[in-house]
Order: C-alpha cells, then sequence, then structure tokens
C-alpha cells in the first residue's frame, strides 16, 4: 500500500499536469486522496515544496538516464534512444515545461534550481558533442563558439516542444514524443561528418 507521501506527490503530478499549478490548491491534493489538510502539510508545508519534491524526481530519472546513455559508444543511436527516454520522462513531468513562467515568478527557490540543472544540462551536451568530434561523428565548428550557439537553440527547443504540441497534436503520448524526438534528432544532421551521415541515413527510425 502506497504511503500518504507517495500519493501526494502522485496525485499532485496528475492535477498540475491536468490543471496546471496554479488552479490546483493543498486542500484539493488532500481531498483527492482522501486525507486531512493537516496530514497533507505534515509531509508538504507549501505547493511549492511538492513542487520542489517532484521536481527531484525528475532529475533522479534523468541522472539515471545520462548514466545509461554513457555505456553506450553508437553516439547517433544512443542520441536518439536517449532523446525518446528524456522526452517520455519530460512529459511524465510536463507542467515543468508548459508552466515554467509562472513556476519560476513564484518561487525565486524553485527558479534558482531550474537554472542549476540548465548548467548542468548544457554540460552534458557539451561533453557528448566533444566526445562525438573525437569519434569523427560531429565535425569540429566551423566558428568560435559555433556549439555553444547550439546547445542554445537544443535548450530553446527542449523548452518548447511540449508547449507545441498541446497547440499542434492530438493526444497520443507515443506519437507525440516520437514525432518532438525524432525532430530534435534531425537538428544534429547539419553538424555531422560524412561518416556521421552515413550512419544516420541507414536509421529508418528517422525516416
Amino acid at each position: 500500500m502506497k504511503k500518504n507521501k507517495e500519493l501526494i506527490l502522485e496525485k499532485s503530478l496528475e492535477l498540475f499536469n491536468n490543471q496546471g499549478v496554479a488552479n490546483v490548491s493543498i486542500r484539493q491534493i488532500a481531498a483527492e486522496i482522501n486525507i486531512s489538510h493537516s496530514n497533507l502539510i505534515y509531509h508538504f508545508k507549501t505547493k511549492n515544496d511538492i513542487i520542489i519534491a517532484l521536481h527531484q524526481q525528475l532529475l533522479d530519472k534523468a541522472s539515471e538516464l545520462n548514466r545509461e546513455t554513457k555505456e553506450n559508444n553508437d553516439f547517433i543511436k544512443a542520441l536518439l534512444d536517449t532523446t525518446r527516454k528524456g522526452f517520455d520522462i519530460l512529459y511524465q513531468y510536463r507542467f515543468f515545461i508548459t508552466e515554467i513562467t509562472h513556476i519560476t515568478r513564484e518561487s525565486e527557490a524553485i527558479k534558482q534550481i531550474f537554472l542549476e540543472v540548465e548548467k548542468i544540462r548544457a554540460s552534458m551536451y557539451r561533453e557528448a558533442i566533444a566526445n562525438a568530434v573525437i569519434q569523427g561523428v560531429m565535425r569540429a565548428e566551423l566558428y568560435e563558439k559555433e556549439y555553444e550557439t547550439f546547445i542554445e537553440h537544443i535548450k530553446i527547443y527542449s523548452d518548447s516542444w511540449i508547449s507545441s504540441s498541446q497547440i499542434y497534436d492530438d493526444t497520443d503520448t507515443d506519437r507525440i514524443i516520437e514525432k518532438y524526438a525524432v525532430l530534435f534528432i534531425k537538428m544534429f544532421f547539419p553538424y555531422l561528418t560524412e561518416k556521421g551521415k552515413e550512419h544516420f541515413l541507414k536509421l529508418d527510425e528517422l525516416f
């Protein structure tokens, strides 16, 4: 049987995703899982505390995925598989993406967490790209800090694809994740070497 703390986080995630953070109250969460308001605030004093706990869940899953990725030496296939899994994780916690402006305005502490996580994410992409260049799969930069610009493009895409999907796509989660994962991977094509492009074009999953 699930403990109250686990039930609170599970129900909060569902409500935040479906109704939006601003439209969900602590009392509503408590009522949904049939516990008292005082019982809920014993575990989480504020809604922001719940958000921080959910963000930690997201980070834990992302960190585990990053560890798995480092064990795969096939850069392009690993990139595709990791993107699919990563986008699936993000979609489970999609309110963070769709409501990032509201969440960070409401809490400076959460904003700082987001900023620190973004630094880690950028560092991970720098490392992956540097290794791909060494392996001869991605080309060297054509101008100074070209890949820093590309990583900035990645951040913008990562912060917007879920919002885009809610406007332009149906509600089939698998189709949404596959569509935007493949679109993301194709952003890498202009940066590949001939060797990288040849391998890329052999992946039927991308076309």
